[in-house]
């Protein structure tokens, strides 16, 4: 698992493609919680948080370079930490 996921880290997300191959984005991470509203990955476009039973541990994201405003939680155990 990723425990070592934190403030100012990178990680990719998996993105849902309809015509071919899923791909990965690159997202920064600006905090990690314990929460029950996550987006589910792959991520379908539009991305959407919503409500699930148990209570996990997430990360707050921001997606680089696509928009840089928005902020949402992913699982951690569906992120993969990008290597420095």
């Amino acid at each position: 698992m990723n425990k070592d996921i934190d403030f100012g880290d990178y990680v990719r997300i998996e993105q849902k493609n309809y015509i071919s191959e899923n791909e990965m984005y690159l997202y920064k991470v600006i905090g990690r919680l314990g929460s029950n509203y996550y987006v589910d990955v792959p991520v379908q476009c539009p991305e959407k948080e919503s409500h699930h039973k148990k209570v996990t541990d997430v990360v707050a994201c921001i997606c680089c370079g696509v928009d840089e405003t928005n902020v949402n939680k992913f699982r951690l155990c569906d992120v993969k930490k990008e290597k420095k």
